[in-house]
C-alpha cells in the first residue's frame, strides 16, 4: 500500500476525532449520517461514504443495537488525530439549531399576529352583523305593527261603508275605478 493511501484525509480524521470525543466515558455513538453531515458541514452522501470507508479501512466498527439503531465505535487502529477537544463542533451544531429555532419562532409569531388580526376582523364583522340584524328586526316589528294598524283601519272603513248601505260589490267597483285613474 502506498503512503498516500495509508494517510487518512483531514475529513476522515475529523470524523474519527468526533466519534472519539462523543464516545468518551463509554457513551454510545448512534448518530446517523444526516447528523454527522450537519456537524461536519458535509452532504449526507459524503458522510455515508466517509463512514463506510472508515469501516472498510478498519478504523470504525459498525453494529446494530437491540432497538435496530446503528452503533459506531472506534476499532483502536492508530491514526493521527487532528484535535484533542471537539466541543466546538457540538457548539456549532447547537448554534445552528438554535438559530433555526429562533427563525421558526419568529415566523410562528408573525403567523400568530396575522391570525389574531384576522380573528379581530371577523369578530368586528360579526358585531356589525349582529347590530345590523337587530336593526332589521326592529324595522320588521315596526312594519308588522303598521300593517296591523292598516288592517284594523281597513276593517273599520269597510264596516263604516257597510253601515252606510254600500255593498261589498259597490266598494270593490269603487276601488277598481280608483285604481284605473292612478
Amino acid at each position: 500500500m502506498s503512503s498516500s493511501k495509508a494517510q487518512l484525509s483531514i475529513t476522515k480524521r475529523v470524523l474519527l476525532d468526533y466519534i472519539k470525543f462523543k464516545t468518551n466515558n463509554n457513551f454510545k455513538f448512534f448518530a446517523g449520517n444526516e447528523y454527522i453531515a450537519d456537524v461536519l458541514d458535509l452532504t449526507k452522501n459524503s458522510a455515508k461514504t466517509f463512514v463506510n470507508d472508515l469501516i472498510r479501512e478498519g478504523y470504525l466498527y459498525k453494529e446494530t443495537d437491540k432497538k435496530g439503531r446503528r452503533l459506531l465505535s472506534l476499532t483502536g487502529k492508530e491514526y493521527k488525530p487532528l484535535f484533542e477537544d471537539l466541543t466546538n463542533l457540538d457548539k456549532k451544531a447547537l448554534r445552528e439549531e438554535n438559530n433555526d429555532l429562533k427563525q421558526d419562532n419568529k415566523y410562528l409569531e408573525q403567523e400568530l399576529e396575522t391570525h389574531k388580526h384576522h380573528a379581530n376582523m371577523l369578530l368586528s364583522e360579526k358585531t356589525d352583523l349582529v347590530i345590523s340584524n337587530t336593526e332589521l328586526n326592529i324595522k320588521i316589528q315596526e312594519l308588522e305593527e303598521r300593517i296591523r294598524k292598516l288592517e284594523n283601519r281597513t276593517t273599520k272603513l269597510e264596516n263604516l261603508f257597510y253601515k252606510n248601505g254600500i255593498s261589498q260589490e259597490e266598494l270593490e267597483k269603487a276601488i277598481q275605478d280608483n285604481e284605473k285613474k292612478d
